[in-house]
């Protein structure tokens, strides 16, 4: 078989591929979050604002008093802001 012929099947198999992998794609539902993801997302990196700012303004004392040690208030806001962003990473 020339050479011109073997690349044109090839080509042509490429071709065959593509339009099978775009119908299977078109067919396939799109995969989304769930309906509360982004409520639970939004709601986390605004409670760990909320306690950050409480601590500040209180000198680490609240919003969780057994915590007033070593500025520990400041460090679960910054953990439930920390949540509330790798959540968006897993948002579609």
């Amino acid at each position: 078989m020339p050479e011109s012929k073997k690349r044109k099947k090839v080509v042509e198999r490429r071709i065959a591929q593509q339009h099978a992998d775009e119908r299977r794609h078109a067919t396939e539902p799109e995969k989304r979050s769930p309906s509360w993801w982004v409520p639970v997302m939004v709601g986390l990196a605004i409670l760990g604002l909320i306690i950050i700012v409480t601590a500040y303004i209180t000198g680490g004392r609240f919003p969780i008093p057994g915590l007033a040690n070593g500025n520990i208030n400041l460090f679960v806001g910054i953990g439930f802001m920390l949540v509330g962003f790798l959540m968006t990473m897993g948002w579609r």
